[in-house]
């Protein structure tokens, strides 16, 4: 056999290189950072009647352009709040200052209290504490630029100060001294909070509440038997809907795995021990899912809102393909032909998890009503539908376990599986590219892309130097014309007029009554959501609605975490992207509710009857 080990390594090297190139320039850094300083007020100095303290101010590191809305907003937005407990669970008193009177980015007519760079909070330790530090503080806001807002929740702590309150700094020789001490005379009378309080949960800004009709009612879930027999068909669908790309390949080498087995072995017994291991890793991963989203009731494809864990998919599938290059062998899935795995039940097993890892980040037809309900319900009915939809999702490879005869329509082994293998191993980098863009950012492919035209391109010209002039010449042009393509594919778009309005929820609810709204609530790593953008939701169709029907256009961006988003997804009934709905002015607490797929005639419908 040809030995190609060196383009693969040389290659491997430049997409290292590349690759963090890459990272740093994606990099999102936070838009604020918090600073604690520590200071000793003498006994009396802030009240007569007041032992000494150790005073913590909290000052705002907030980047140029953003803001925070006060502890006391006015008319908008969400309040900053500000907790602190001692080392024993004492909840100490915080005070805030006063924001300063800004202009809200997203209705101008509205005067709020803002908090910008340099804002400092102030918390108050008292020395009749006996042990109060560390001091555990958790600072939660809506932090707002003129184009976006991010909710932003930080967990800090000050551990004991490296001398005694007496050896601090003195608060009261301090430029803001004076403001402090008038802040605290005027909220001297504000109660504590209770030890309850001392740790606050991440919380929406607005407590979404309707009351949804959905386009098609009939196939909405209203019991467990219902869910169940619906969890079957949405599971044996998702295996054709777009979230399967990325394992089209982990597929296609398990079934050809387990079809090639070592001399002296039953065919039959290792073709059906193969597919058993493989469907418990399913089912396995699909128990884990309904344990995960049951206790922290986030949404369908929210462990893709990860930044880490995508990473660290991407390393394992690019890891997978470099493996069928020869590079290294693999201790636990090790997907060559004819490798002879010293534990196949092992990799069948976890080929089955990341398959199905891989292949739920976005919902499916009868899907998203599935959710909807089971995910309302207690552990044990969640399990029982998350279950279902997994032997909905292995009804192919249960097939071939009570039929295993199946398997003499897969093709036999021969000198062609080189290709067939390598061809794996190049969709695998692909996937694994793939996850590197929803991760780092999808300006990453204008590397990843032309990197994987190259490796690719790279491997044809070694493997066709013995070919035919005019084969071996066919496959070099077209691979530079790939090459080319790739190139202008990832080309920054035209600067045209967006038609879509980004989501704000103070703003978009200040809108619900006076306009009509339609949300789509979409992530880069939904595969099936950027299907319907590119055939039912596109620039064109959305730019007609909006002028024919008056419809604000409104995209709900969930590919990273937003409470805010996540809130108004379960309040709509769903725990599924895409999914999508259409406020209307008579109406607002009665939305229309479109899950998973919809087309183009079922909107100009419901737009035309509006």
């Amino acid at each position: 056999m040809y030995d190609n080990k060196p383009l693969p390594i040389l290659l491997f090297a430049l997409a290292l290189t590349l690759i963090s190139a890459v990272c740093p320039a994606q990099a999102q850094p936070s838009p604020m950072k918090a600073l604690i300083h520590a200071y000793s007020i003498a006994p009396g100095v802030l009240n007569t009647s007041e032992a000494g303290a150790t005073l913590l101010t909290i000052t705002l590191d907030i980047n140029p352009e953003w803001y925070a809305y006060s502890n006391i907003p006015g008319d908008s937005g969400k309040p900053t709040h500000l907790s602190a407990i001692t080392a024993d669970g004492t909840p100490l008193r915080v005070i805030y200052p006063k924001g300063t009177p800004k202009k809200d980015s997203y209705d101008p007519s509205v005067t709020i209290a803002a908090y910008l760079d340099g804002t400092q909070l102030f918390v108050v330790v008292p020395d009749t504490q006996p042990t109060p530090f560390p001091i555990l503080l958790n600072l939660d806001m809506l932090l707002c630029h003129p184009t976006k807002c991010v909710p932003t929740r930080l967990d800090l702590a000050f551990e004991n100060p490296e001398t005694t309150p007496s050896g601090l700094p003195p608060a009261d020789a301090q430029p803001w001294w004076t403001t402090f001490s008038e802040l605290a005379r005027q909220q001297n009378d504000t109660p504590l909070p209770s030890a309850a309080e001392g740790s606050v949960a991440e919380s929406p800004v607005i407590d979404w509440q309707f009351s949804p009709t959905y386009l098609q009612p009939g196939l909405e879930v209203s019991s467990l038997l219902s869910a169940i027999l619906m969890g079957l068909l949405a599971g044996l669908i998702l295996n054709i809907m777009p979230c399967v790309l990325p394992v089209v390949s982990l597929k296609l080498s398990a079934l050809l795995g387990a079809n090639t087995t070592e001399d002296g072995k039953n065919p039959v017994a290792a073709f059906r021990e193969h597919n058993v291991f493989f469907i418990l890793g399913v089912l396995s991963f699909f128990l884990f899912l309904a344990i995960v989203l049951g206790a922290t009731g986030q949404a369908w494809g929210a462990l893709f809102q990860y930044q880490w864990l995508v990473l660290a998919i991407a390393a394992i599938m690019g890891a997978l393909g470099l493996s069928l290059f020869g590079l290294f062998h693999l201790p636990v899935i090790d997907l060559k032909f004819g490798a002879g795995h010293a534990n196949p039940r092992k990799q069948a097993f976890f080929t089955g998890m990341l398959t199905t890892l891989l292949a739920t980040p976005c919902s499916g037809p009868f899907l998203g009503g599935v959710l909807g309900w089971a995910l309302i319900q207690g552990p044990l009915v969640i399990a029982t539908v998350f279950i279902s939809i997994g032997i909905g999702m292995s009804s192919p490879y249960i097939l071939m376990i009570i039929n295993p005869k199946l398997a003499r329509f897969l093709p036999k082994s021969g000198p062609w599986i080189e290709y067939v293998e390598k061809g794996i191993a190049f969709f695998l980098l692909g996937t694994a590219f793939y996850l590197i863009a929803i991760a780092l950012g999808s300006e990453s492919l204008r590397i990843l892309a032309p990197l994987w035209t190259l490796l690719f391109g790279g491997w044809l010209w070694i493997r066709t130097k013995a070919a035919r002039s005019n084969t071996k010449w066919s496959i070099r042009l077209a691979t530079i014309a790939l090459l080319v393509a790739s190139i202008v594919w990832t080309l920054p778009p035209a600067v045209e007029n967006n038609p879509w309005a980004d989501f704000h929820p103070v703003a978009t609810q200040q809108k619900m009554g006076k306009e009509i709204l339609f949300l789509d609530f979409t992530a880069d790593w939904c595969p099936t959501c950027k299907v319907l953008e590119a055939t039912v939701l596109t620039d064109k169709n959305i730019s007609r609605w909006k002028q024919a029907y008056s419809i604000t256009f409104i995209k709900v961006d969930m590919t990273d975490r937003n409470p805010e988003a996540e809130a108004l997804l379960k309040a709509l009934g769903s725990r599924s992207i895409p999914t999508a709905a259409i406020f209307t002015k008579e109406s607002p607490s009665t939305p229309i509710v479109l899950r998973d797929l919809f087309t183009v005639d079922q909107l100009e419908n419901i737009m035309k009857s509006l």
